[in-house]
């Protein structure tokens, strides 16, 4: 034991606190000060600043806290606070701040604003006129503006003075003292003296404060293990450890940085599964409280964890499993804004949900928005089935991928093509159960010339020759030339209809990873080939998971067996027309149904 200088054995401030409680209210809070001790803000805590509003806030911490104690004592419920860090003293009562300065200001003044009669003070370490101030407040001193307090202190303590006096008008003060000493309540937590420094480091580092998201978990995990008459504290204790660990979970899972990639969270500490369950992408701690948790019970809480136990599960049920993942995956890259995701995201796992005993129906209407969304077809008009903005859609992309000139008019949609053509592929494989696609060709993505675009050449209407990019060639690059585009040419031998193609078609191109299509340069086929498939040795060549390009460098039909050239002028036409029939099958123009 401890003793004061008057001899005084002063317990330990754990011991202090009633073993068998998980929170604190107001008035034991105050209890631990004996009426001999003080609050103690140290030298290293900065001055008070509640009551100075934000930019980017629309309401001061002083009015949001205010407001929060008039509602729940016109409805009667418990207020729940934010933990606040302290470290007692070995020779008093006085308890030192490590954080939580702001709010027992807040409560210091509101108590001498409501007339308290209890013995209560507060010690600046380094602010006389802080002290000073707060021993002796003056009310009919509290209408002074910025620019004539001297003190920052001293000005936000009378400005909250000021805002307790309009917020309060007309509530009777010992009713609502009697009321916030009771049911004003936090989580005490004590560390040692020596630690006090560190801790607050720790906790004030570059302004740091808690997330929206650590505030939500929080307040989730208070609601989980309120008091309850059946329950007893060592079951409250289990269940918050319970809760914790899952929530904990999700945390891990959400910020695994593969998961991170493919879901396009942007910093959001547990990506999706909030805002899903929220059902706003942009989350607000004041506002999930308000909306989820309106009623501040066990039930209710419990419920909300449930929910986002059950989402969890459908989210990494569809990231497990490969076709939906090629699906979300196309999808997630389309939808380029989190606005955007978010509400495809709710979409589909409210689908999910609809669907939870036939996984079928989801996967399917999935598919199709899939299919739709790679053609340019919005996500309000795929929900709605509208087939009038599809066919539209369909008609643009297919003018686009028809064109000669498609790696320089349209080299998205080149793009979204060939990587649903890949992605096909991959949901083939493996006994049809399909395999992942690696997205992270997306940030190394490149369409490869099979046939060399800086070997064709062309000529305009005065008989010039000029090469892929529309230049005029010199002599020197004309012997260069080994193919001209006039020259690609295919007969159809169904239609008999001559096909056109050019070096930039979509029967000249693949999707190939940046790193890997540099290595091509302007080789011609036979020796791209020879590459593509026996210089095994190479494991940086990432190309080769790419089946559908696979396909393409396997078909020996790119070279003339006639003359035993690596360049046959009618494959390229051909594979074209292969491509816009394989385009024209998977994407039939549609009628409504509903109109006929």
């Amino acid at each position: 034991m401890d003793y004061n200088k008057a001899g005084e054995t002063i317990p330990p401030l754990s011991v202090r606190i009633m073993v068998d409680k998980s929170t604190i209210s107001l008035k034991e809070y105050l209890g631990l000060l004996h009426n001999k001790g003080s609050f103690v803000i140290p030298n290293y805590q900065r001055g008070y600043v509640w009551g100075q509003r934000k930019k980017d806030e629309t309401m001061d911490s002083v009015t949001f806290l205010i407001r929060s104690l008039r509602y729940a004592y016109f409805v009667k419920k418990e207020v729940f606070l934010q933990g606040i860090t302290v470290h007692g003293n070995a020779n008093s009562y006085d308890i030192t701040l490590v954080d939580g300065q702001q709010r027992t200001t807040f409560f210091y003044l509101l108590l001498k604003y409501l007339e308290y009669d209890g013995d209560l003070r507060i010690k600046y370490q380094i602010r006389k006129q802080s002290n000073d101030y707060l021993l002796n407040i003056d009310f009919d001193s509290i209408d002074s503006i910025a620019g004539e307090e001297e003190f920052q202190d001293i000005f936000f303590f009378k400005r909250t003075l000021r805002i307790f006096t309009s917020e309060l008008e007309g509530i009777v003060k010992n009713d609502f003292l009697l009321f916030i000493l009771d049911m004003v309540k936090f989580l005490l937590v004590i560390v040692p003296e020596k630690q006090a420094k560190i801790v607050f480091a720790m906790m004030n580092g570059n302004k740091a404060k808690m997330t929206d998201e650590e505030l939500i978990k929080a307040e989730l995990l208070r609601c989980a293990s309120l008091k309850n008459d059946i329950i007893r504290e060592a079951e409250h204790l289990e269940i918050r450890s319970r809760l914790a660990r899952e929530w904990d979970y999700w945390l891990h899972w959400w910020n695994d940085e593969g998961i991170v990639k493919f879901f396009r969270t942007e910093g959001k500490q547990l990506g999706w599964l909030l805002p899903l369950i929220y059902n706003n992408y942009k989350i607000s701690f004041k506002d999930f409280r308000e909306k989820m948790l309106d009623e501040q019970s066990i039930k209710q809480s419990k419920e909300v964890f449930k929910r986002m136990r059950l989402l969890q599960k459908s989210i990494e049920d569809a990231y497990n499993n490969s076709k939906l993942y090629n699906y979300l995956g196309v999808i997630l890259y389309i939808r380029n804004s989190s606005e955007q995701r978010f509400a495809f995201l709710r979409w589909f796992f409210a689908l999910t949900n609809q669907f939870e005993e036939t996984h079928t129906k989801s996967e399917e209407e999935l598919k199709r928005y899939y299919d739709w969304a790679i053609i340019g077809v919005n996500h309000e008009d795929i929900v709605s089935n509208n087939i009038e903005k599809y066919n539209d859609a369909r008609r643009v992309f297919l003018t686009a991928l028809e064109s000669n000139l498609l790696f320089l008019q349209n080299y998205e949609v080149a793009y979204r093509w060939l990587l649903r053509q890949n992605i096909k592929q991959d949901n083939q494989d493996q006994k049809r159960k399909g395999r992942k696609f690696n997205f992270n060709i997306e940030r190394d993505r490149s369409l490869e010339h099979i046939y060399p675009k800086s070997k064709i050449g062309h000529k305009n209407d005065e008989n010039k020759a000029l090469g892929w990019d529309d230049k005029e060639l010199d002599e020197k690059h004309i012997d260069e030339i080994q193919l001209w585009r006039e020259e690609m040419k295919w007969i159809c031998p169904d239609d008999k209809h001559v096909y056109q193609g050019s070096e930039h078609c979509i029967g000249n191109l693949v999707l190939l990873y940046k790193r890997d299509n540099s290595k091509f340069n302007d080789a011609d086929f036979r020796q791209k080939n020879h590459y593509f498939f026996r210089d095994l040795d190479d494991e940086a060549f990432e190309s080769r998971h790419l089946i559908h390009t696979t396909m393409i460098f396997s078909d020996v039909s790119w070279e003339d067996e006639s003359t035993g050239s690596a360049w046959n002028k009618e494959q390229v036409p051909h594979r074209k027309y292969e491509e816009l029939k394989c385009f024209n099958e998977e994407y039939p123009e549609l009628n409504d149904i509903s109109n006929e």
